[in-house]
C-alpha cells in the first residue's frame, strides 16, 4: 500500500471514530439531561394543579365553617326546637329567627344568602341572595353537602348544613349560599404556564359534569372521565396523555369534584424541546469542527501518524460543564426545599405569641363580661377561645412536626419497653378518665432517637383512647416481633375502626375524617407518626375496618441486628 492510499485510510478511520465518539458522548450526556427536564415540566403541571387544588379546598373549607356558624346559633336553634315539638307557631318562629338571623349575614363578605328550613320542609326564613338554593332539598341525615350552583352574579356554593337539636335529631337544614367567586378565579388563573392550558372543575356526578371551566368551549371527553375517576378514587394527583394532550386531575377536599388541568402536550414540553435542539446543534457543531481539524492535521502525514484529540477533549468538557450546570440546579432545588422548611419552623414558632395573647384577652374578656352582654356575646366568646385553643394545639403541633429532621438525627440503642412506660405515664390521666386496659408485651431494643419514638407511640395510643368505641373502656395491646434487621410493631386498639378506602389519607398533614367537633386534634398526629418512622429508614401502615377496631404496624431497625 502506497503512503498516498494510507494516508487516505488513516484519515477515513480516524473521522469515523471521532464522530462515532462524538455522538456516543452527546448521546449520554443529553438523553438524560432531556429526560430529567422533561419530568421538571410535567412536574410544574401537577404543582400548578396542587396549588390549585390546595386554594379550592380552602374556599370550600370556609364555607363550610360559615354553614356550622350560623347552624350553631344556640338562641335560634331551641326556638326551631321548639316549634318542631308545637309549642311555637310558624308566623312567631318567622318573626323571632329572621331578627336574630340576620346578622349572621355579616360574617363575611362571601356569605350572601341564608335558608333556614323546619323540620317539616316549611321554610322559616330567607334572607339575602339566595338564587341557586333550589337546587339542594332539606337534609334528611345530619350530615353537611355542598353543591355548586348559578346564583344572581355568578357561580355560588350552597351548603346545606343540619341543624342538630337536643338528642341529636335533625331539627332542621340551613341552607346557606356562599359566593363562589374565588372558586371560579381559582379555575380561571393559570399561572406559571403557557400557550393553550385549561382549567376545570368537574363534578362527574352533575349533568353537565363541567361545573366550573377557564375556557367556555371545554369539552370533556372519556378519557378526561377515567383520569378524573382514577384522581376521585386514590384522591392524588394523577396525569395522563392522551392524543395530543397531556391532563392532571386531583380530587378538591372535601367534596366529590375534581380540579382538571389540561394542555397540548407539545406545548408542555416545548422550551424543553427548543432547548434541547439547541443543544444538540451545538454538540454537532463541535463534532464537525473537530473532524474538520483532524483531517487537517491528518491529512499532510505522509510518515508519522500524529492523532490530535484537542477537539474530542474540548467536546467532553463541554458536556461535562452541561452536566455540572444540571448537579447545580439540583443542589439549588434541594436549598430551596431546605429554606421552605426553615420558614415553616419560623412562622409557625412565630404565631405562639399572638395565639397566646388572644386566648389570654378572650379568657380576660370571658370572666369580667360573662352575662353582661348577654347569651349572644357569652357564645361569640365562646367561639373566639375555642377557635384560639384550636389554633394554638394546630400550631404546636405543626412547630413539632417542623422540628422533626431539622437537624441531623442521632440514632442510639433504645429500649422500647421503658418508651412505654414513659408514655403510660404521661397519658396517665386520660387513661385512668376512660378506664382504659393497655396491654404491652415484651418489646424490642431499637436504634434511633429516644425523643421522636416517644412521639411516635404517644400519639398512636393518644388516638386509640380517643376513638374507642362509646360505652366501653378503650382496650389497647402493644406487641412486637422482629427478623434479622427490623422490629415490626403493632399497636391494637378495639375502637370505632376506619374504612379502608382512607388507609393512606390519615397520614397527611390535617386530613380529618370526622366532623370538626366531634373528636378533639389537629390533623397533624399521624403525620408525625409517618415522619418519624421515615427518618428511622422504616414504613408504617394500617389494618382496620369500620366497627373493628385498627392495627397500626410500623418497622423499626434493631439495635442489634441479627446474624
Amino acid at each position: 500500500m502506497d503512503a498516498e492510499r494510507l494516508r487516505r485510510v488513516i484519515v477515513t478511520y480516524a473521522t469515523l471514530a471521532m464522530v462515532t465518539i462524538g455522538v456516543v458522548v452527546a448521546g449520554l450526556a443529553i438523553t438524560p439531561l432531556a429526560l430529567r427536564l422533561r419530568e421538571d415540566a410535567l412536574a410544574a403541571l401537577r404543582h400548578e394543579l396542587t396549588l390549585k387544588v390546595m386554594a379550592g379546598g380552602e374556599v370550600v373549607s370556609r364555607a363550610a365553617n360559615l354553614a356550622q356558624q350560623v347552624t350553631s346559633r344556640t338562641v335560634i336553634r331551641q326556638k326551631l326546637e321548639s316549634y318542631n315539638q308545637g309549642d311555637v307557631g310558624l308566623e312567631e318562629l318567622r318573626e323571632f329567627t329572621g331578627d336574630k338571623l340576620a346578622d349572621a349575614l355579616n360574617l363575611s363578605p362571601d356569605l350572601i344568602g341564608i335558608v333556614r328550613i323546619a323540620a317539616d320542609g316549611q321554610r322559616v326564613a330567607v334572607l339575602g341572595k339566595v338564587a341557586g338554593a333550589e337546587t339542594l332539598s332539606p337534609l334528611t341525615v345530619p350530615r353537611l353537602t355542598i353543591a355548586l350552583a348559578r346564583g344572581e352574579a355568578g357561580p355560588v356554593l350552597v351548603v346545606a348544613a343540619p341543624i342538630v337539636g337536643r338528642g341529636g335529631t335533625l331539627a332542621g337544614t340551613d341552607l346557606v349560599v356562599v359566593s363562589a367567586a374565588s372558586l371560579h378565579a381559582i379555575v380561571d388563573e393559570v399561572r406559571a404556564l403557557r400557550g393553550r392550558t385549561q382549567a376545570a372543575l368537574i363534578d362527574l356526578a352533575a349533568p353537565s359534569r363541567v361545573a366550573l371551566a377557564s375556557d367556555d368551549n371545554f369539552t370533556l371527553d372519556d378519557a378526561d372521565v377515567v383520569l378524573i375517576g382514577q384522581a376521585l378514587d386514590g384522591q392524588q394527583v394523577v396525569m395522563g396523555e392522551h392524543g395530543s394532550l397531556i391532563a392532571t386531575a386531583a380530587a378538591l377536599p372535601g367534596t366529590r369534584w375534581a380540579l382538571l388541568l389540561r394542555m397540548p402536550a407539545r406545548e408542555a414540553t416545548s422550551a424543553v424541546d427548543n432547548l434541547l435542539i439547541w443543544v444538540t446543534l451545538a454538540a454537532l457543531v463541535v463534532i464537525g469542527l473537530g473532524v474538520l481539524g483532524l483531517r487537517k492535521v491528518l491529512q499532510p502525514l505522509t510518515g508519522v501518524f500524529i492523532v490530535q484529540s484537542a477537539d474530542m477533549s474540548r467536546q467532553i468538557a463541554e458536556l461535562r460543564q452541561i452536566q455540572a450546570d444540571l448537579a447545580t440546579k439540583s443542589h439549588d432545588l434541594a436549598l430551596s426545599n431546605a429554606e421552605l422548611q426553615e420558614y415553616a419552623y419560623a412562622a409557625s414558632h412565630d404565631l405562639q405569641e399572638p395565639v397566646r395573647t388572644i386566648i389570654g384577652f378572650a379568657q380576660l374578656l370571658s370572666r369580667r363580661y360573662r352575662t353582661q352582654m348577654g347569651p349572644e356575646a357569652d357564645e361569640f366568646i365562646d367561639f373566639i377561645v375555642e377557635g384560639a385553643e384550636r389554633m394554638r394545639r394546630q400550631i404546636n403541633d405543626l412547630l413539632a412536626y417542623a422540628r422533626l429532621g431539622r437537624s441531623d438525627p442521632v440514632f442510639e440503642p433504645v429500649d422500647m419497653n421503658k418508651v412505654a412506660a414513659e408514655v403510660r405515664h404521661a397519658l396517665l390521666g386520660a387513661i385512668e378518665a376512660s378506664g382504659a386496659v393497655i396491654e404491652v408485651a415484651s418489646l424490642p431494643t431499637v436504634k434511633g432517637g429516644h425523643e421522636a419514638l416517644s412521639r411516635l407511640l404517644q400519639n398512636l395510643i393518644g388516638n386509640a383512647l380517643k376513638f374507642s368505641q362509646p360505652g366501653q373502656p378503650p382496650h389497647i395491646e402493644i406487641s412486637a416481633s422482629v427478623d434479622a434487621h427490623w422490629a415490626e410493631f403493632r399497636v391494637r386498639d378495639h375502637g370505632i375502626g376506619i374504612a379502608p378506602e382512607y388507609h393512606d389519607r390519615i397520614f397527611r398533614m390535617f386530613e380529618r375524617l370526622h366532623p370538626r367537633g366531634q373528636y378533639e386534634g389537629s390533623g397533624i398526629g399521624l403525620a408525625i407518626c409517618r415522619k418519624v418512622v421515615d427518618l428511622h429508614g422504616g414504613r408504617i401502615w394500617l389494618e382496620s375496618n369500620p366497627g373493628e377496631g385498627c392495627t397500626f404496624h410500623f418497622l423499626l431497625p434493631l439495635a442489634q441486628q441479627r446474624p
